[in-house]
């Protein structure tokens, strides 16, 4: 996990992790409920790399139960002894939404999954049945502090996330 005080100017997401994670969110998903994923890989610099992606409910099989997104104690614990084990630290978070809308809810704004300074958080719209090719229709959030938010929309989203050939 990133240090509170210091934002990393940009993640650079792979464009095959990114459009296996999308995959993966639509399975889950069924084009019904919710899904989500955590971003993990390494801080560096100016600039941070996701290396892999790890599914809600595969770190607590409840998550997704309500249609919704619940997660649990024992699913952030089973996130940072992954990150651990694996050295890796979570760089963002990305979860689906009905509908075209990718603006946060009260319920996104009132409960971050991660309540760290710089922390970012992104939407993907219609269950994630959204070009895995592209940031276009994604929703950026930036985490303040406080339960308040920086939106990152248009061309800023390139100032916090970037896909790349590898």
């Amino acid at each position: 996990m990133g240090r509170p005080d210091v934002a990393v100017a940009i993640f650079r997401v792979p464009l095959l992790l990114w459009a296996r994670m999308i995959f993966q969110l639509r399975r889950r998903g069924a084009g019904k409920g919710e899904s989500g994923a955590f971003l993990l890989g390494k801080e560096g610099g100016a600039a941070g790399r996701v290396t892999k992606f790890i599914c809600y409910d595969d770190l607590d099989p409840q998550a997704f139960r309500s249609g919704a997104i619940t997660f649990h104690a024992g699913g952030y614990a089973a996130l940072w002894e992954r990150c651990r084990r694996e050295k890796l630290e979570v760089l963002a978070d990305v979860h689906t939404h009905p509908g075209e809308s990718v603006q946060q809810s009260g319920i996104d704004r009132a409960h971050p999954m991660l309540p760290i300074v710089g922390h970012i958080a992104t939407i993907l719209p219609n269950y994630a049945y959204t070009p895995w090719w592209s940031l276009e229709t994604l929703g950026v959030y930036e985490y303040l502090g406080d339960f308040q938010w920086r939106t990152y929309a248009g061309p800023q989203k390139g100032q916090r996330i970037r896909l790349t050939l590898w």
